[in-house]
């Protein structure tokens, strides 16, 4: 077996292997895909960990940057200098809190992708040659170039229509296996939702009307998430909470959300709603194992052993003295 290995390769082949054992594990892409999406939470939960605490001292700040505010107003200028003054002796980041998680994520995130797009290459571990016959054959069907991020997904749904091209029968019975485990309620992953299923819902055959439910249940659970970051920043910054902008995004995530899931096939949209029931839960248990009364309180108690060991040494020098 020949792979054509290009740097970015090297990067996914951890995250490819991973996907592929739990393939292997339980013969079930959905229950891969489910599996991956955990393990994915747990390579991030230091980072999450971490803007749960960047919150609750945030929340600790909050009314030390109210004073300063309330000193210096109408000086813009010097009320962010003496906020970032105050952040530096706390010791605080406020990205920590805000968008660096998130930009952590973001390259890992693109591996993932590139993994769950491409499950011949990466799960099966199918022949380059045989791969680029079958995309070549999966393009000839369609009038118009398909991203060739696609180009597997296109391959998989119409297989029956190209596996001509194959010539090694057991290649070909892999295949075969393991595009009739990359379905759900009998529905293939790769294949994608369509506005026009609501526009002729009457005609819409059953498999179509089903997809429907990818972008929905993906719109339902972003939700979830919203309203329980939006809940959190209302205990956190009651402030920031008053914001329009706050509440919009809270509802504009899920229709972004629902209108991506559009735009790819329904093994994305599967792996998004995965993401956001873990992230749910995530939240959820984080709101309580990392209250803001409890890490506040862990953080009085940090610096009051600080506090005390710092006098006990002032007092040791000065008897030296």
């Amino acid at each position: 077996m020949q792979l054509k290995m290009s740097f970015i390769d090297y990067i996914i082949t951890p995250f490819a292997w991973l996907l592929r054992a739990f393939y292997n594990l339980g013969g079930n892409y959905v229950l891969a895909l489910l599996l991956f999406a955990i393990v994915f939470k747990i390579i991030l939960l230091p980072s999450s960990i971490s803007q749960q605490k960047g919150m609750a001292k945030q929340q600790r700040l909050q009314p030390k940057v109210r004073r300063i505010q309330a000193k210096f107003a109408g000086d813009q200028k010097k009320i962010q200098e003496e906020t970032q003054a105050l952040y530096q002796r706390e010791g605080y980041n406020p990205m920590n809190a805000g968008c660096l998680p998130m930009l952590i994520q973001l390259p890992i995130i693109y591996v993932l992708y590139e993994v769950i797009y491409n499950p011949l290459k990466y799960v099966l571990r199918i022949d380059s040659g045989v791969l680029d016959a079958l995309k070549k054959a999966a393009q000839g069907l369609s009038d118009k170039t398909i991203a060739s991020r696609l180009l597997e997904q296109s391959v998989i749904k119409n297989f029956d229509q190209i596996k001509g091209v194959i010539s090694d029968g057991t290649v070909l019975q892999r295949i075969e296996q393991f595009i009739d485990k990359f379905t759900l309620f009998g529905i293939s992953l790769g294949e994608q939702p369509e506005f026009s299923t609501l526009k002729n819902w009457a005609s819409a055959d059953k498999g179509a009307k089903l997809l429907l439910l990818i972008p929905l249940i993906s719109g339902l659970t972003s939700l979830l998430t919203g309203i329980i970051t939006f809940v959190r920043q209302k205990q956190t910054n009651p402030e920031m909470a008053k914001n329009p902008t706050s509440g919009c995004m809270t509802f504009m995530m899920p229709l972004m959300s629902v209108y991506f899931t559009f735009l790819f096939p329904a093994g994305i949209g599967l792996y998004w709603i995965f993401q956001n029931i873990l992230s749910a839960i995530q939240m959820v248990i984080l709101n309580h194992t990392y209250s803001n009364e409890k890490v506040m309180a862990r953080m009085m108690v940090a610096e009051t052993i600080e506090r005390r060991s710092k006098e006990a040494n002032d007092k040791l020098i000065s008897r030296g003295k």
